[in-house]
């Protein structure tokens, strides 16, 4: 939690400095995945990505002192299943959550009528709807953890860094991938992360 409110603060300043005379909106979806790692991850977790959609928007607050670099929030809806084990309870497993990243973004033009993107920075997650934010969904074979007696559900709130890439063309399509880092443990005292694959198109506007 400290770590989260720390990165909330800085988050807070850059938006209190960023020029709030040019703004873009963009709005975007496309392919979503999750993968699982950590000490205390079931294998089956571990090796079984889950898979879906995003869809969502981001503003675009430009920094008037600094050409080129921008503060992006956003929010964005993301969607993830997967098949659970063979012979395990659910069928299938699953996670809902919006995300909130809050990127710093440096653009550049490259060729007439393209422009290249680098960005960077917090995502706080908040899970929505899915079993595995639910007590007790999971049978002893479909266990969360290596530990099969603990079928403690993932907690809704984590914290993930971002790293990504985008490509503008004609100021109004953009080409973006991004992944993020789990950072905070999806599970109180027990070393479980999630990281997130992001690849899809966006309008700006």
């Amino acid at each position: 939690m400290k770590k989260i409110r720390i990165i909330l603060l800085v988050a807070a300043l850059l938006s209190g400095t960023a020029s709030f005379a040019q703004q873009n909106w963009s709005a975007g979806a496309g392919y979503s995945m999750t993968s699982f790692n950590g000490v205390d991850c079931s294998t089956f977790l571990a090796k079984h990505p889950l898979r879906g959609f995003y869809v969502g928007a981001s503003h675009e607050f430009y920094f008037s002192a600094l050409a080129g670099l921008t503060f992006e929030p956003g929010l964005y809806f993301h969607y993830q299943s997967g098949r659970n084990d063979a012979n395990a309870k659910p069928k299938y497993i699953k996670m809902h959550y919006l995300s909130i990243p809050m990127d710093l973004k440096y653009s550049f033009n490259f060729a007439t009528g393209f422009m290249g993107s680098f960005f960077t920075g917090p995502a706080f997650n908040v899970g929505l709807i899915g079993n595995l934010y639910d007590k007790g969904a999971f049978s002893e074979q479909g266990g969360l953890t290596k530990d099969a007696t603990d079928m403690r559900p993932l907690t809704r709130v984590n914290l993930q860094w971002r790293v990504g890439a985008a490509l503008t063309f004609a100021e109004a399509v953009q080409l973006r991938f991004s992944y993020a880092f789990g950072i905070s443990r999806l599970i109180p005292e027990q070393e479980i992360h999630n990281n997130a694959l992001t690849v899809g198109l966006g309008l700006l506007f």
